[in-house]
């Protein structure tokens, strides 16, 4: 028993010295790990199997909402893109200018934009009893960004908005989170 006991002790030395069981020779006699600074990216605050927290810093989180959306070539139409019924429509990496008002959805259409641009003059997104599906693009109204209506549904998730957002009625616009409403 005393063989074996000398054996387990000289074994955790050998990988403590070798920089291997630091952890679990920390662990051992009490001690807990602290969390340590990452370089650019701030400080860890919780990881695990499979999941790291990061703290990060203003500077970072300013360089992270610079992403570029799309590299699509720019299109400019002159009449607005309309979707009517049980449809659905999915526009992707898209740089869409429109002179007038861009994307109708009404009475049942469902939209997706993804990775995509849209800039209108007037509104961006016009909804009435429809669902709109928003994620990772700019949307620009001049009159408005988003304008729902009826029992429209909009869902929005890592995006960018410029210009009112409205909604009457039964209207809901669902914030998903890393939003910019300007």
């Amino acid at each position: 028993m005393t063989v074996l006991s000398r054996r387990a002790v000289t074994a955790v030395a050998a990988l403590a010295a070798l920089g291997l069981g630091g952890g679990l020779a920390g662990f051992a006699v009490g001690q807990t790990a602290t969390p340590a600074p990452v370089k650019d990216r701030g400080r860890v605050l919780a990881k695990g199997p499979g999941y790291s927290i990061v703290a990060t810093s203003p500077e970072a989180r300013a360089a992270v909402g610079n992403t570029k959306v799309t590299d699509a070539p720019l299109e400019t139409l002159h009449d607005p893109i309309v979707c009517q019924g049980q449809r659905v429509l999915h526009i992707d990496n898209r740089d869409i200018r429109f002179d007038g008002n861009a994307i109708t959805a009404e009475d049942g259409c469902e939209v997706h934009i993804t990775n995509s641009r849209i800039s209108a003059r007037g509104i961006a997104i016009h909804a009435h009893n429809a669902s709109v599906h928003i994620e990772n693009s700019e949307i620009e109204g001049q009159k408005a960004s988003i304008d729902a209506a009826g029992a429209a549904q909009i869902y929005a998730e890592a995006s960018t908005f410029r210009g009112a957002a409205r909604r009457l009625g039964q209207a809901a616009i669902h914030d998903l989170g890393n939003n910019s409403w300007l």
